[in-house]
């Protein structure tokens, strides 16, 4: 006959079980009965119970995410002209209006000239007309002198006005004022070589970042030729990287930028309705968000960390010692008014900073904990033992 060598081991197991067991049943885990002088039944008699603490908790969670500039535009001037001075190098932080280069243009001399000529023109034209209306009267011009002179002055006017579309739109791309009458003082005051030479600036379009200079001090440029290039961090593009099975948990909720602490500050991310994007180099989800950049401290291509909080749900609050992990699951004991205990199976979300531990079902906001001692009472369950030696 061929002996299993499992067979010795076997019964050695159920030996060291029934002397675990023997002892157990010698002495009761919950009964009231036991020895007064037995140290061990002294230490489960000495529990605290406490009651449990209504209130609210949010889940929290962080990840990684990576910034990136909400628009990016490669500046330049739409006619040709000389860098007189740049005065942005790249990396710099710049505010909308802020002056970035100078330089010489013949062509805005000519159209600040051409629209002043027009004006004139227009004045002229209408003054003409004033005489012919007067002179008409007297019958010195016919109707027929009056009719030209009109339709002189909407010609003039149709060119003034072409004319200063043409500066209109230089001053646009230059970020300077569209002020007819600022101009027109200018010109009359200052004239129009040193008036040009004030406008000859480029200013930003809006708040960022000077990425990249194209072009060099002293320099011609022909028309359309990249200058600067910027990218605009008012308000940036954060792209937050997630499992699969985090998808559901971040769409509800708070998101808020995380700082070296780990606690959270105060720019809150506003998700964009769009599908999450399947990275494959990574093997995570991004869900795309905006925050706000008023002090452009968020660059691009930076990596940050971010903390998403779901909605606030209601818990009952205990200690942290009141809470007992055993076999992937967790519980609680409860203590009833003769003295008894029985086990409880709870749900738990994460620890609070002040060492509580939020309970989210499984416990009535009436009952008992043990906040002491709740260790002791569970491990000395007859059947978590036998779950043990098993």
């Amino acid at each position: 006959m061929k002996i299993s060598p499992k067979k010795p081991i076997f019964g050695l197991a159920t030996t060291v079980l029934t002397l675990m067991v023997s002892s157990v049943f010698a002495q009761p885990s919950y009964a009231k009965s036991q020895s007064a002088s037995d140290p061990q039944s002294e230490q489960v008699r000495a529990v605290e119970t406490t009651k449990p603490v209504p209130g609210s908790w949010q889940r929290s969670k962080s990840a990684y995410a990576i910034v990136k500039a909400r628009q990016q535009a490669v500046l330049s001037l739409p006619f040709s002209a000389r860098i007189t001075a740049l005065e942005i190098e790249p990396g710099a932080t710049v505010k909308k209006g802020q002056v970035l280069a100078r330089f010489d243009t013949p062509q805005l001399k000519q159209h600040l000239a051409f629209w002043h000529q027009k004006t004139v023109e227009v004045s002229l034209a209408k003054k003409r007309l004033s005489v012919l209306r007067q002179s008409v009267k007297s019958h010195t011009v016919t109707r027929r002198d009056v009719s030209l002179g009109e339709i002189a002055v909407a010609q003039a006017q149709g060119q003034a006005g072409t004319a200063w579309e043409v500066l209109a739109a230089d001053l646009f791309v230059l970020n300077e004022p569209i002020n007819k009458q600022a101009i027109e003082h200018g010109i009359s005051k200052r004239g129009i070589p040193a008036l040009a030479a004030e406008m000859g600036r480029f200013r930003a379009p809006f708040s960022g970042i000077v990425v990249k200079r194209w072009s060099a001090l002293g320099e011609q440029l022909a028309p359309n030729t990249p200058i600067l290039e910027l990218e605009t961090l008012e308000q940036v593009y954060v792209e937050v990287h997630v499992t699969k099975s985090d998808l559901a948990f971040w769409k509800d909720g708070e998101t808020r930028l995380s700082v070296n602490s780990g606690e959270e500050n105060n720019v809150v991310l506003k998700a964009l309705e769009t599908v999450p994007l399947y990275d494959e180099q990574s093997g995570l989800w991004v869900i795309r968000f905006i925050a706000d950049n008023p002090d452009l401290a968020l660059r691009d291509g930076a990596w940050i960390e971010v903390v998403h909080k779901s909605a606030p749900r209601s818990v009952l609050w205990v200690p942290e010692s009141a809470v007992v992990a055993r076999n992937g699951k967790t519980w609680c004991i409860i203590q009833s008014a003769d003295g008894q205990s029985k086990p409880a199976e709870v749900q738990v979300g994460n620890k609070s900073p002040d060492g509580r531990i939020p309970v989210l079902s499984g416990l009535e906001g009436t009952a008992d904990v043990v906040s002491k001692g709740a260790y002791e009472l569970l491990y000395r369950d007859i059947k978590d033992l036998i779950k043990f030696v098993d």
